[in-house]
């Protein structure tokens, strides 16, 4: 499929927001406004008119978009545009440009920034958080009996695969669900 990619440059609208998917992928969401500028008959710079794009950055860009930019940062973003169009529910159309950045920097054109290699710690940790808190959650519905049976039927003491604790009750039983240190 052909993908059309844009570089945009722009500002920060408003302060990037850190998300996590329910899968457990981490992504930062932010919106860009560029403003054309247009030199009239009489010599001066005019605002003619401004386009704001939704940015959606995906795991370590995304967290480190979301620890850099703030409001009014100006950026250039790189990446792939898709234009979503939508009824409202007056019966008027709207439409939104959609950026899955695939790059992301600080426009220097208007200022310094100072760079820090951010390391590998950061972007595992925090996978590590999140794989954490949904082994935690999928442990919560297992043990209040939502969580999936994997199609296997629920097993008995003495039958293979049936774990017994020091007292002879199973962990289903009991209701313990072990937690992964």
């Amino acid at each position: 499929m052909n993908e059309t990619e844009l570089t945009i440059a722009g500002r920060v609208v408003a302060d990037p927001e850190h998300r996590t998917t329910r899968s457990g992928m981490q992504f930062t969401t932010f919106r860009v406004a560029t403003t054309v500028r247009r030199r009239t008959k009489e010599g001066v710079f005019v605002d003619v008119s401004t386009s704001f794009y939704n940015v959606a950055a995906f795991r370590a860009l995304g967290m480190n978009a979301h620890a850099s930019l703030r409001k009014g940062d100006p950026v250039v973003v790189q990446g792939r545009i898709t234009i979503n169009s939508w009824q409202r529910s007056d019966e008027s159309w709207g439409s939104s440009a959609e950026v899955e950045a695939m790059n992301i920097g600080h426009d220097l054109t208007f200022g310094t920034t100072v760079y820090t290699k951010a390391g590998r710690s950061t972007v595992e940790d925090g996978a590590e958080e999140a794989a954490q808190r949904s082994y935690t959650e999928m442990a919560d519905r297992i043990a209040e009996g939502d969580g999936p049976s994997w199609g296997l039927p629920p097993s008995s003491p003495g039958e293979p695969g049936a774990s017994a604790d020091d007292d002879g009750s199973t962990e289903e039983e009991s209701g313990e669900v072990p937690v992964p240190a």
